[in-house]
């Protein structure tokens, strides 16, 4: 098992990598020894991220700042990546929008449509553009293995839930799943991740607020790390998931 997790001669692409979820699936492709790319629409985090990870583990972890909703930065990007680096050979697409609506917590028919764009553009749209452009990398490899960061908000489960954001994440499982029959012939394997509550820097304001009381729907009595989905991550982009494709994993303590 340890031998199929070994990353060492894979090149990785994260986005939305400059904090919680997506730096702890970064650091851990670094500790498995992939050369990393951590990509964010923020650079100053970014950058702190990739420095981090580039000092603590003997494999190379760039920044490269990227905005997941622009095609052609995308591309640039990407592209880049496989010039300098040889290959494309693991994405974890980690970037979305925000999980609830606004601090009012407004109802649907209050939102507007300036409101919803970051989901259509973000939390969809950025898996499509960056897969588009990498699939085509993969395919000429004839390898490679996406993990698309889902959410257990896709099941519509939650009645504080966004719910742009919520149809958008399960835009983004039927996206998985109907990739994955595409692209198998070549040996790319499309898997996403549904973590529930997780505690990170975006969420720790509102599980202070509501932490006891969504305690309640966990079977295993504690809410998320980063840590939790980023395992998972690392797994299904190694050869140890290499019979394994087409599949939303959930990662949520026994949410329900």
């Amino acid at each position: 098992m340890k031998e199929k997790i070994d990353l060492s001669s894979d090149v990785a692409l994260v986005t939305g990598a400059a904090g919680g979820i997506g730096s702890a699936v970064a650091e851990e492709l670094a500790k498995e020894g992939a050369t990393t790319v951590v990509t964010d629409i923020s650079t100053e985090h970014g950058t702190d991220v990739a420095e981090r990870l580039d000092d603590e583990y003997e494999a190379t972890t760039v920044f490269r700042q990227l905005d997941v909703s622009d095609y052609a930065d995308c591309e640039e990007t990407i592209d880049g990546v496989v010039e300098e680096f040889g290959s494309i050979d693991i994405l974890v697409n980690v970037a979305a929008g925000g999980l609830r609506d606004h601090d009012d917590n407004k109802a649907f028919h209050e939102t507007t449509p300036e409101d919803w764009q970051i989901q259509y553009d973000v939390t969809f749209g950025g898996p499509v553009n960056t897969s588009h452009v990498a699939v085509q990398h993969m395919m000429d490899q004839e390898s490679g293995a996406i993990v698309n960061f889902i959410s257990e908000a896709h099941k519509g489960q939650e009645r504080g839930d966004n719910k742009l954001y919520a149809a958008s994440k399960a835009g983004v499982a039927g996206f998985t799943k109907a990739l994955s029959k595409e692209v198998g012939e070549f040996d790319i394997r499309v898997n996403g991740i549904s973590p529930a509550a997780t505690r990170t820097p975006a969420t720790e304001e509102l599980i202070d607020k509501y932490g006891d009381k969504m305690l309640q729907k966990y079977a295993l009595n504690r809410l998320g790390k980063p840590t939790d989905s980023a395992n998972a991550a690392v797994f299904l982009a190694s050869d140890a998931a290499e019979w394994i494709t087409g599949q939303v994993i959930s990662v949520n303590g026994g949410y329900s």
